[in-house]
């Protein structure tokens, strides 16, 4: 649970290319609908302009399919772009990774479909996002924070220090107050 625009997705993305070298096998990066995962991932770059796709150096990457938003490696693992919005395009695949990019912007049933899979697969799942309120993303975070298994992390834009004080005080002055705690701080409100 990192605050708004602190690099969540950039820095999964790094560590990918890493895991899907390791482990030959299928790899979804979901965000909440399709079209916001072509917009946001496969076309999207940082605040430089880095591309998020060049965290795949070429020399990893055997083919790119554009349409399908899929890339084959070369070792025979392949990462596939997708929408949370219709799970039923994805039930009955068998992924060893997934991502869950804007979880609290999820229906919680992608997580209760795709789980047996990757717990047959001995598969792993990432789950990224700033609070929405108090929802099914709330209640994962609560449900697994003291458990071993999971690694559960939560930093505010005084963790990071990616906004100036003049850039944190102009955003406190230009949205309601919920909504700057919830956004920059990290904090789960009811009317989130």
């Amino acid at each position: 649970v990192w605050h708004r625009r602190s690099g969540k997705d950039k820095t999964v993305i790094a560590n990918l290319a890493k895991r899907i070298m390791e482990r030959v096998g299928t790899y979804y990066y979901a965000l909440p609908t399709y079209s916001q995962s072509r917009k946001v991932i496969w076309l999207g770059a940082d605040k430089s302009g880095f591309k998020f796709l060049d965290h795949f150096p070429k020399e990893i990457v055997k083919s790119v399919n554009q349409s399908d938003m899929i890339i084959e490696f070369i070792n025979g693992s392949r990462l596939q772009l997708i929408g949370a919005d219709n799970i039923d395009r994805i039930v009955g695949t068998n992924p060893i990774g997934v991502v869950f990019s804007e979880y609290s912007l999820m229906k919680p049933d992608v997580w209760n479909f795709l789980t047996p899979i990757l717990r047959e697969n001995d598969g792993w799942a990432v789950f990224i996002m700033t609070p929405r309120g108090i929802n099914h993303a709330y209640d994962l975070m609560k449900t697994v924070e003291h458990d071993p298994k999971w690694f559960v992390q939560t930093l505010t834009v005084e963790d990071t220090k990616t906004l100036t004080e003049e850039q944190l005080e102009e955003a406190r002055q230009e949205m309601p107050n919920d909504l700057f705690k919830q956004e920059y701080y990290c904090t789960f409100l009811d009317n989130g």
